[in-house]
């Protein structure tokens, strides 16, 4: 499949001095999508005693795939590539957290069938291309904020509507503010919204 793919460039090998690089494939919103986020972050970060994710750190992970050689970016691409085009409206309207972590998210009460198919294609092609990945099941959610002292229960939340179309290979170093990540690749996914 021919698809147009955009690559910085700057060498995956430059993420982090030239070792192993922090990958995943995620879905990554709009300006306007990290806006509303960034609100809802900083509103339930200062609720439940943590701290907000940085706006530039919004983004739905797909496919995490560990410490990556600077050698795997090129089938990296080509799975990227590969993948169905297929974007859909999600809708984040479930406020939750993980108690154990201290993390605080919001994800969508239902996937779109688009997305869920993106997931299983961009699994089952990395698996293909030998690549590991982590074995719990897909849970979408976006993190809101981490080191949450006081651990708030799941709640309604109003809705963030989030197109997705935009499917991007992340690199992530970690530097003394936290991590920093990089677009390595990004791929455009069509949107068949239906009318309102």
């Amino acid at each position: 499949m021919d698809a147009p793919v955009v690559v910085p460039d700057v060498p995956l090998d430059d993420v982090d001095g030239g070792g192993p690089a922090r990958l995943f494939f995620a879905l990554a919103p709009s300006a306007a999508v990290r806006a509303a986020f960034a609100d809802l972050s900083r509103n339930v970060a200062r609720r439940s005693r943590g701290r907000a994710v940085s706006s530039d750190h919004l983004h739905l992970t797909l496919a995490f795939l560990g410490d990556v050689p600077a050698a795997a970016l090129p089938a990296l691409q080509q799975v990227g590539a590969g993948m169905p085009r297929g974007g859909a409206v999600l809708v984040f309207d479930a406020l939750g957290a993980w108690r154990a972590s201290g993390v605080a998210w919001v994800a969508p009460s239902v996937v779109p069938p688009p997305i869920l198919a993106l997931h299983a294609a961009l699994a089952a092609a990395l698996t293909t291309a030998g690549f590991a990945l982590d074995a719990r099941a897909f849970r979408p959610h976006v993190t809101l904020a981490r080191r949450c002292v006081q651990v708030q229960p799941r709640a309604r939340c109003e809705p963030v509507r989030w197109p997705a179309d935009r499917l991007c290979l992340v690199g992530s170093e970690l530097g003394p503010e936290g991590p920093v990540y990089r677009e390595l690749g990004a791929w455009p996914l069509a949107l068949d919204v239906p009318a309102a």
